[in-house]
Order: structure tokens, then sequence, then C-alpha cells
């Protein structure tokens, strides 16, 4: 059993009479009521002495949140006042000490009340401060003003809500690093829904937006301008802290990304048809996830040398981006595009036009290893050269029939040329290019080292048929040169200096040449750069102010809300107002706050009535979040309104309606006093707007104090939020009968109801606390003591001994100075074992009890919880005694029997045993029937053995008088065995005698003579047997002798 829990009926009058002053018929009482929401209980003579209490929740020097509260008097004065402050954490009273500061403000005497304890959310403090003297003197009245709220986190009203608002907000994050200036711009407009159940507060955002970030990483720049359709965000605080956080945005927009590699600029310009931006945290992990999808132009251009341009002009039918960082390392990305092209390259009078009919890449990480990875190229084209020497000209043409490279997995697969061209003008000719892979396999480097290697064959030839002047090629004539070349190149084409052998062959005018060489330093083995996660680039998690607030809040109040790490604010409490929202009139009061060290401010308005307690109405925030190692910041702008009012229905005092008691009643139906039983109050209240705050029951009739009944399943309810409001409570006096009780129900405006009902309680019988029987094991007819103490408030007027149940009589004990003793004999009716005895109490109001059980006490009766009449019933020690079992009682007479020619005669004995009999059995000895065992049975039955009369203890068996039974004494043994198997034996002599004759009796032979006679004739069959026997024997043969066929 749960102890419950009561407060004092003091407490219970103040609490209404706060929620009375609450209460608003009108709007202008409700701004009254507030304005003066600290005036003091009782009214003073001295007009000018009054004061507030405001919290002062400010950080002191070592960055701890202070526990205090700032006293402003009416005026300048001097003052002794003395406090009452009650701080409460799970229904538990914390020891409070106070420190005061004396102080002065505006005009104003204050003093600057401190505690020792911390704020924690749930909370519920009252500050009560009662002055007795004013400038030396004592007033003759002393002024008591009390405040009391519940902590509460900021934006959290503490009961169970569900509200939408507008938001609009923007983050602009921009800083310059090593790699170049770096841009991040968020804007979002849209609506917001809220939902608390418990101390779990959940927020959702949705609307649309703007997204563009420009990111430097060394000589790419990418801009990306997003139209954001889609703009999710979704937080959970539990407590008031911050632990999830999920962003996702969806949209479409624009993508220009520009590389300037040594003068070569790449310009890539995409509509961008899909992008996602998704950014989750969970506690302290982080994680983002970018995906694009594009297609556009790309341009590449160089103009650093002079007379000398290069330009690609192409269309990007592929663009595609994907990656996902986790707490700032880059787990995944997967970059792909494919792209038709126009190369053109113009330099000192040469020209260069290729088309690019394939121009691919793809690449994809995974985890910091590349999984795959394709460069591909591929076209032809032509081009072009034209030169003057001495009055002399040449124009050179080409074509470029074949132009394809390819890497796979970043291994080279295919790099093929083939070049065809003509010389025109002065000189005269051919030329041409043939290049290919001819074969892939291992090959030595310099130092010895075996690497696999693509041997690239390349065929060039130059050919002049003809020359007319100038001089062109070092002035060389009419003539063939061929060079070939074998490159052994590694497969790798992430290494550097990739060329380990180079074979080489010319012929030029009849002369050749060859060579082998093995170039040092080749290769030089480098891995490809896996992509990193850019630092700080909208790397940052941007929550609201949160922190402890007092709930209500009220005019004057300070404190700061440092709950979001990086974003502490300082709020100052203004004048109330009314704010209309979604057809409800809130009273709010306005508030001013401070970001940090000035870095922002914020506005807004705060409700101070009903179920939503603590929600902002309204704000406007702007302020600077710091970030990165480089103290960077990034601007957060913002507007919310409160839009709509789910739930709860009611949520202003106008439109409130007091609760209504249906029935207050006891689920057991009574409940038995001085603590006897544990019952269960059941209220039945009703609400239409669902906003019962409190519902208490005044238990001062019973003995007890305030009892709070809840509907939340806790201390005996059955069913939550079924209106039937319970709680477990005990009698812990003497109080008898009908006896009325009064409940107050109030909800969260204020409005009170009142209700009355009966309740019985029953008056507790007697119980027993010790009892001593001696002797405790005896037989039946033996007596016994019994000694017995007993309990009870209004007193014990007797005590009895039954044992009716055994077949004997109700027996009064004798109380002598607390004890009822008495001496009793235990009777007939009781069965051998171990046998309950009854005792029955009565108390001096007629309660009566039945003990059968007996409960020990440890030192005195009483409870510091349940009351001084208490008795601990769960330890319980049986009243019993052991009854010894008696054996049967055989009485067998001794028998006289003459032979006479009778065959049987009956032999009875008598047996009793109160317990019952199992069986009486007989050992006959010569008087035994032929093959009966030793022992028979004998009967009680009126039936078997001889029997006349069933169950008059006479068992009676038959004995057998046979021709042979000789004359004389013989003993015959009987034995009894009860149910409970215990056994008794005994013997009796049973004579058989020669039957008395007359003396002068000459008829018939006499005994002996008929004795040798049988003999004789016995003896003469058995020797004519024989004889027969061996006859047969002499007939048949030898194997009959024993007549066996």
């Amino acid at each position: 059993m749960s102890e419950p829990r009561t407060t004092t009926l003091e407490e219970e009058r103040h609490q209404q009479s706060i929620m009375k002053h609450r209460r608003r018929p009108v709007v202008l009482g409700i701004l009254l009521m507030l304005v003066l929401s600290s005036t003091p209980i009782q009214a003073s003579s001295h007009d000018e002495v009054s004061l507030t209490i405001s919290t002062h929740w400010m950080i002191d020097g070592n960055g701890k949140l202070l526990n205090a509260y700032m006293l402003t008097f009416a005026d300048n004065g001097t003052y002794v006042f003395d406090t009452t402050i009650n701080h409460e954490r799970n229904e538990t009273s914390l020891d409070v000490a106070t420190s005061v500061e004396w102080g002065f403000d505006d005009g104003h005497r204050t003093a600057l009340l401190e505690l020792n304890t911390t704020l924690v959310w749930a909370d519920e403090l009252s500050v009560s401060v009662t002055v007795t003297d004013h400038n030396g003197e004592s007033l003759p009245s002393p002024i008591t003003v009390e405040r009391s709220f519940m902590v509460g986190t900021w934006n959290q009203p503490m009961a169970d809500h569900e509200v939408m608002m507008s938001t609009s907000w923007s983050l602009d994050q921009s800083y310059a690093n090593e790699e170049g200036d770096q841009f991040f711009m968020l804007e979002f407009d849209g609506q917001g829904w809220q939902q608390r159940i418990g101390d779990t507060l959940e927020s959702w955002e949705l609307g649309n937006g703007t997204f563009r970030q420009i990111e430097n990483a060394g000589a790419t720049e990418t801009d990306l301008s997003l139209t954001l359709t889609k703009l999710w965000k979704n937080e959970t605080l539990v407590a008031g802290i911050l632990t999830d956080q999920l962003f996702d945005a969806r949209g479409h927009g624009l993508l220009n990304l520009t590389t300037n590699e040594d003068g070569l600029i790449t310009v890539i310009q995409a509509n961008v048809s899909q992008a996602m931006l998704n950014r989750s945290m969970s506690g302290d992990h982080i994680e983002e996830r970018l995906s694009l999808e594009a297609t556009g132009m790309l341009n590449l251009s160089d103009q650093e040398e002079e007379n000398s341009t290069l330009n690609i002009d192409g269309e990007l039918s592929v663009f595609f981006l994907e990656y996902h960082d986790v707490d700032g390392v880059r787990v995944f990305q997967h970059s792909q595009f494919e792209a038709m092209a126009d190369f053109v390259l113009i330099e000192d009078g040469t020209r260069l036009d290729v088309s690019l009919d394939g121009f691919s890449s793809l690449e994809r990480w995974e985890d910091g290893v590349r999984v795959e990875q394709l460069e591909e190229l591929y076209g032809s084209g032509t081009f072009g050269f034209e030169d003057q020497d001495d009055n002399a000209s040449l124009q050179i043409n080409g074509s470029i029939l074949d132009l394809h490279t390819k890497v796979v997995n970043g291994s080279t697969m295919i790099d093929d040329l083939h070049v065809d061209g003509v010389m025109t003008g002065d000189v005269q000719g051919t030329f041409g290019v043939l290049r290919g892979i001819e074969i892939t396999g291992e090959q030595a480097n310099a130092t010895g080292e075996i690497f696999l290697v693509n041997v690239i064959h390349q065929d060039s030839w130059f050919n002049i048929t003809g020359v007319n002047g100038g001089n062109f090629f070092d002035g060389a004539g009419v003539g063939a040169t061929h060079n070939e070349t074998w490159e052994y190149q590694t497969v790798n084409a992430d290494w550097d200096n990739r060329t380990v052998r180079l074979v080489w062959r010319e012929t030029t005018a009849g002369d050749q040449s060859e060579g082998d060489e093995l170039p040092e330093r080749s290769p030089i083995q480098s891995n490809a750069t896996a992509p990193e996660a850019e630092d700080s680039l909208g790397d940052l998690t941007v929550g609201r102010e949160t922190g402890l607030m007092p709930i209500p809040m009220e005019s004057m109040d300070s404190m700061v809300l440092n709950g979001q790490e990086g974003l502490q604010l300082t709020v100052v409490a203004g004048d109330v107002s009314i704010e209309p929202r979604d057809g409800h009139n809130f009273t709010v009061i306005e508030w001013v706050g401070t970001y940090g060290d000035s870095s922002g401010n914020a506005i807004g308005s705060i409700v101070v009535e009903g179920p939503l307690m603590g929600l902002v109405s309204s704000v406007e925030r702007s302020f600077s979040i710091p970030y990165g190692d480089s103290d960077e910041v990034a601007e957060f702008m913002e507007t919310q309104l409160l839009e709509r009012v789910i739930s709860p229905d009611i949520v202003t005092a106008d439109e409130n309606s007091p609760p209504t008691v249906v029935s207050l009643s006891i689920k057991e139906g009574l409940v038995i006093g001085e603590s006897g039983s544990t019952a269960h109050l059941i209220a039945h209240v009703e609400d239409s707007e669902w906003n019962v705050e409190s519902v208490l029951v005044d238990l001062s009739p019973l003995g007890g104090g305030i009892l709070a009944l809840n509907d939340r399943g806790l201390d005996g309810d059955s069913t939550i939020g079924d209106d039937d409001y319970t709680a477990s409570f005990f009698v812990p006096g003497l109080e008898v009968g009908l006896i009325q009780i009064n409940l107050t129900a109030s909800d969260s405006f204020g409005a009170i109801t009142t209700a009355s009902s009966d309740v019985e309680v029953l008056n507790y019988a007697p119980r027993l606390t010790r009892v001593e029987i001696a002797p405790s094991t005896l037989m039946r007819g033996q007596s016994l003591v019994i000694n017995a103490e007993a309990y009870d408030g209004h007193g014990v007027a007797s005590m009895q001994l039954d044992l009716r149940e055994y077949g004997s009589l109700l027996y009064d004990l004798e109380q002598s100075e607390g004890t009822w003793a008495g001496m009793f004999a235990m009777p007939d009716g009781m069965t051998p074992g171990i046998q309950s005895l009854l005792l029955i109490s009565t108390d001096d109001r007629g309660a009566t009890s039945q003990h059968r059980v007996w409960t020990p006490v440890d030192g005195v009766v009483g409870h510091p919880v349940f009351g001084p009449h208490y008795v601990d019933t769960s330890s319980i020690i049986p009243i019993e005694v052991t009854i010894l079992n008696d054996r049967p009682t055989v009485m067998a007479p001794n028998l006289n029997i003459e032979k006479d020619g009778i065959s049987q005669v009956s032999y009875s004995v008598q047996v009793n045993d109160p317990d019952g009999l199992e069986r009486v059995q007989i050992d006959m000895g010569v008087y035994s029937a032929i093959g009966e065992t030793s022992w028979v049975m004998m009967h009680d039955d009126g039936i078997n053995g001889g029997d006349q009369v069933a169950g008059d203890g006479n068992f009676t068996a038959m004995l057998s008088i046979r021709t042979g039974t000789p004359i004389g004494n013989h003993e015959v043994q009987i034995r009894a065995l009860d149910i409970f198997g215990e056994l008794n034996t005994s013997s009796a002599v049973v004579t058989l005698a020669v039957p008395t004759t007359d003396s002068g009796s000459t008829s018939g032979l006499s005994n002996a003579v008929l004795t040798v006679l049988g003999g004789g004739v016995l003896l003469a069959a058995g020797i004519v047997l024989f004889f027969m026997a061996r006859g047969r024997d002499g007939e048949d043969g030898e194997d009959d002798r024993f007549g066996m066929q």
C-alpha cells in the first residue's frame, strides 16, 4: 500500500484563496488582478508599506543559476521581515537556508533573498514574507505577501497542449577561411505545430523558403541557389533541452560551378531539377545529406598566354551529386556527369577543332574508399597551321580520326589517337600519328621493382616530298622520318611519372637510331584523395532560447534562460496586456531579452493565465551565433506568432466553467477504523473543458489531513482519464459510524466546486497481540492454561475459548492486569494431531472478532504514519495445540468350551477407540480353521464372524473345534489398530474340556476303543493301496511304477 500524500488544511484554503483572486469576470478585472497579484493578504493601516516578490534567477560568477528573489518595497525606508519558504521536489520538502542582501533601486528599498537550493523543472515553491517593522516602528498588523509557483521551462506550458504557430526565420552564415569566402543563407516561411505530452515537447514546422550556398574549396567555387518548395523542421525537447532536430528541404534552382586550375577555367551552369538537403541532430550526433540532379551547359577556357586561347563549349546532359556527412566526416559521395562538347584551341596561328561526342566522369566513395570510378573521352576533329619564312609559306591541315581515352576504377583501359595530315605551300608532304595500347604486362623500373604496365605503341611519320623555299623544319630537305616508341606506362592513372621504361626507334633519311631507357624516380605512387566534409559550412544547429521560468510569470520577474548552449537570453518581464489569438483573449506579460553579451535581442509576450501559462504568444528574435574555431558568427532572425489553439478547448477564464462533482463514495463500501483497513475514495468529477487541476478531500473529521485524488492510474485509480478521481486512505483514530467529509474540486482557472458525503467507518474488533498455551501438547481429557492479550482502542470487554466444534462448550477467560487467562480440559471430540483453538474477543462497543491466529507486537502498539492504534498484522502465529493419540482398549474374556462334538464356537472381545478402528484381528492358535492364516479379522457388523449386533463394540470371530483339537488350555491373541495407526494387543485363554457325562452309561464305544479301531482301519487301507500299486507295476512294466500312464 502506497502512503497517501497529504497537505495541510491551511495550505488548501490558501490555494483556494489564490485561485479565487485569479478569476476574472471581465478583462478589466483580470488586468487589475495581475497588476496587484502580489498585494498583501492582510490589509494594513500603513498604506505606504507594501512589497512585491520577483524572481531574480541570474547567473553568478561561477556560472551557476541562482535561486534568488528580489523583494521591492514601497519606499526607501528600513524594514524588518520574516520569511517562510517551502521548496518541494517530487513531493519532498527540501531543507532551505536563506541569505539577505539589502539594496536600493529607483527610490525603493530592495532585499535580495538568495536560497541555498537549486532549481529543477517541476519543483514547487512558495515564498511568504511578513513585514513586522517599518522605519524602526512595529506595525500594528504585520503585512504578509505570498507568492506560489511551479518551476517550468520557457515556452513549454506544464499542461498538455497542442497549438499552431506561424514562423518566419532566416539564417545567414558567412565567413572566410584559407580556401576563400564561404556563404550560407537559409530563409523559411511557414506554419509550426507544437504538442506537449508529459515532459516531452514535439514541434514541427512546414513551409517554403530559399537556400543559397557559396563554397570555395581550393580552385573551385560552387554557387548553389535553390527555391525550396518544401521545408520541414522537427524538434524534440525533453524537460526543456533540445535532444533531437531534423531539417529537410527539397526544391529546385541553379548551380554554378567554376574551377580555375593553372589558368584553365571550367564553368558549369546547370538547372537543378531536384535538390534535397537533410540535416539531423540527435544528442551530439549530427548528420547531413545533399542530393542534386541537374542539366546545363559546360564551358572551359584558357587565355593566360598571349595569342593563345582554349575554349570548350558543351551540353551537360547528366549532372548528379550526392553526399552524406556524419559528425563532420564524409562517409559517402557520388558525383557523375555526362556531356558533349566542342573543343577549340588557337595558339600562334594554330587552330585545333575537336568534337567530343562523349565526355563522362563518375566517382563514388564510401567510408573514404573509392568503390567506383570512370573517366572517358572520345571524339574527332581537325587542325590547321600556317607559317611564313623568307617569302615562303607553309600550310598544314590534319584530321583527328580517333581520339579515345578511358580510365576505369583508376586503371587506364584505352589510350587511342589517330591523326593524318598534309603539308602544302612551299613545302609539300604528309604526316601522321597512330597510338594505342599494344599489351598489358609486368615491367621493372630503374630500381628493379615490378609494376603492372600498359605498353603504349606510338607510330609517327613525317614525309617531305617537295621543298620550294623557306627554312622550315630546321632546313630539312626532301625525305622521310619514321619514329616508333614503346612507352611502358603504369596502369594506375592516379600516379605521377607513370613511364617506367621507354623504347624508341627512329629512321631519318636512311639513318637509324634506337634506345631503351629506364627513367629515374618513376613511378611516383599516390592515391586518389577522398572527399572531405567542409568544416563549419552550414554546420550549425540552431535552436531557440530555453531555460527555467516561474509559472505563472509576473511583472518585474527576471531570469536567465541558459538551457540552450551558446544561446543565453536574459529576460525581464514587463506589463500585463491582452492579446487576441484565434478567437481567445489571452492575458500575457510583455518581456524583453538580451542574448549573451549584447549579441542580439528579443521582444515578445508570454501567456500567464490558464493551461497555456508559459507559452510564448509572440516573439521577434535577432542574434548572432558563434561557431567554429575562428570565432565566426551566424546571423539568425525570426518572427513567431501563436495562430491556432487545437487543445485544450478552454484556455481563458472567460470561457471556463467550474467542475461538477457527480458522486463521492468509498470503493469498498466502508472503512475500518484504527487503521484496520485501507479504503479508496472515488470522486466522479466532470468538467466540460477537461481542465480539472485538483480534487482534494478534507479528512480531518476522520483524523487525517488534506488528501489529493488523482485520475492518472496511481494510488488505486483503476483507469486513466475516466473522470473517477481516486486515492487510498485509512482512519487512524477511533471514529465510528457515518461521518461527513468535504471535497473541493478546482480547475486550472481556479474555479472551485465543493461537495460533501457520508462515509461509514466500521468499529475495528480487538486484535490478539499475545497468546501462551501450556502445555501445548497433551491428551484428550487433560487440561491446559491459556494466557492471552488483546488490543482495542475502545477497550477489550471479554475473551472466550470456543470448543463447541469439538463437542464441548464456550468458556470465558478471566482478565487480570491486561491478561486474559483460563484452564480448560481438552474434549474427547478432538482428534489426534495439531488442532486449532478459536478465541473470541469483544470490545467495549460490541465489535467481536474470532481469532485462530495472533499477531506478535514488536514493542508498543502504534505507527508514525498509520496512527496510535495500528497493529501490524503482516506476521501471524496460529493458535494451536497438539493432541496425542490413545490406543484402542481391548477387553478379551477367557472362555471355557466342552468338546461335545460341535465344530465352531463364537468368541467376542470388547474393543473401543474414540477416533475409530481400522481393524481388530485374532490369532486363534489351535482353534484356527484348516487353511486359515494366523491372524483373521474379527467383525462388529452383525453379520460376519458370528457377530450378533452391529456397532456395539463387540468384535466376534468363530473358533474352530476339530476332533483332533487337544483338550486343555489354549491361548488366543487379539490385536486392535485405530485409524491413526496406534496398535494395542491382548490375549485370552480358551479352555477345551471333556464334556461332562453320566457314570453308569455303557452304550456305545469308548473313545479309546474308537481310536484304536480307527487307527487299524487306516493302517489296513494303506497296506491294500500299496500292494495294488505294485501289482499294476508288474503288469504294465517298469516305466509305470508310479501310475504315471
